[in-house]
């Protein structure tokens, strides 16, 4: 996960993809950081939900919302600085592609498009599914009950929360590419922002947004680890094109000969 990706000249593709025994390699490497990433997020996105119903969701709610300023002024503020994380994740996204394409660097636009699918396919059409299937109501309808498959009244569609979903997807591709942790910080910190700007104007629960964030993240994980170091089905391998022959190598002649 914190390999350095060195490109080769000819394609740009990380070298390691490239051979056989390294991704090998990679794989079994990759996969025990998969695993600690998975176990993790679950830890802690589990025990903060779990804290939130041991305390009681609308006293959560209320406590967040305490925090908002008063002032309107201030308040809409307040606001727009929380959801700014959000479009400036989607600027980073539409920059690496962009310079990739301008370099001719397949791997990073591959990447952003990766982003790009995780957000439609997870944070979009499965926390949508979810709303539905579950109709919780929100917190600013003044409501605790359960519509189920209600496809009409938007009110009753608060678990998970989607803009958390989205922004952890975005957020997972600086955690998984990140050389060193301390670049954790920042993303995650945006990620924080997003989940409380939606229980603070009392659009989710807290349980909401954890379980929104806690769906990008593993889905996102997932979808980078089997990017990087190639799905270990041979068969879904061959089908894909990924199982070429490795390139042969010119051993060097020696002095003499």
């Amino acid at each position: 996960m914190y390999d350095t990706h060195e490109a080769t000249p000819a394609d740009d593709v990380p070298a390691r993809f490239l051979d056989y025994e390294s991704r090998a390699l990679t794989y079994r490497s990759d996969a025990r950081k998969l695993g600690r990433a998975l176990l993790i997020t679950t830890v802690v996105c589990g025990g903060l939900a779990a804290v939130s119903l041991f305390v009681g969701e609308r006293t959560a709610l209320d406590w967040a919302r305490s925090l908002a300023s008063g002032d309107r002024l201030t308040h809409d503020v307040e606001t727009y600085l929380c959801r700014a994380p959000r479009f400036i994740m989607y600027a980073v996204i539409a920059l690496l592609f962009i310079i990739g394409l301008d370099r001719k660097q397949r791997f990073w636009v591959h990447v952003a498009l990766i982003v790009v699918a995780l957000e439609l396919v997870f944070a979009g059409a499965l926390v949508r599914v979810l709303k539905i299937v579950i109709g919780r109501a929100r917190p600013y309808t003044g409501r605790t009950d359960f519509r189920p498959f209600l496809l009409t009244w938007n009110s009753y569609h608060s678990l998970p929360s989607g803009d958390a979903a989205d922004v952890a997807t975005s957020v997972s591709f600086f955690i998984y590419f990140a050389r060193r942790r301390s670049a954790w910080v920042i993303p995650l910190v945006m990620l924080v922002m997003v989940m409380f700007e939606r229980v603070m104007n009392g659009h989710h629960y807290p349980s909401d947004v954890l379980a929104g964030a806690y769906i990008g993240l593993v889905s996102s994980f997932i979808v980078w680890h089997w990017f990087v170091v190639g799905f270990p089905i041979k068969r879904v391998r061959a089908w894909l094109g990924q199982d070429q022959p490795p390139p042969e190598t010119v051993e060097p002649e020696e002095p003499g000969q």
